[in-house]
């Protein structure tokens, strides 16, 4: 039986997994990537190093980003909204700090499974390092709407 899930389940599939897909379109042709992400707020956290996804975000910042769980039943979330690329010079340093360490905190738990660097430093204030000569970025997903569904065998 397939059901809706009520925005308090929604949130703590957000909170509790670690990866999701964040979908972006270039131009007509869509893009999908996996994303090590925090969701905290109304908001997905991730980060990347400059490159192919950055510009298709910078050019169209409208995406959607699903996460699942798969047990012995399944639930997925959808979330719509607006990419939003975060500097470190504006950024609050305290609001700055507190994303880079449950980010850090988040990809430091999973990099040597996966292979993620942890592409951020704490020299006096958070600040973005480089990752193969590329700078790293961190942004946020400001969710626009969240809609989530799930299935469970009926017995």
């Amino acid at each position: 039986m397939t059901e809706e899930l009520s925005n308090d389940q929604i949130d703590e599939l957000l909170t509790s997994e670690i990866f999701g897909h964040l979908a972006c379109v270039d131009g007509q042709k869509p893009y999908i990537i996996p994303l090590a992400f925090v969701f905290y707020g109304n908001s997905i956290y991730g980060q990347t190093t400059e490159g192919k996804k950055i510009d298709i975000l910078r050019r169209n910042p409208n995406v959607c980003f699903q996460v699942q769980r798969q047990t012995d039943h399944w639930k997925s979330v959808l979330c719509h909204g607006t990419f939003d690329e975060l500097d470190f010079e504006r950024l609050e340093q305290t609001e700055a700090s507190m994303i880079v360490e449950l980010l850090t905190m988040r990809l430091g738990a999973i990099q040597q499974d996966v292979g993620i660097s942890v592409p951020f430093g704490f020299t006096g204030r958070a600040a973005p390092l480089s990752v193969n000569e590329k700078k790293s970025t961190l942004f946020r997903i400001l969710i626009s709407e969240k809609t989530g569904r799930q299935f469970s065998a009926v017995t």
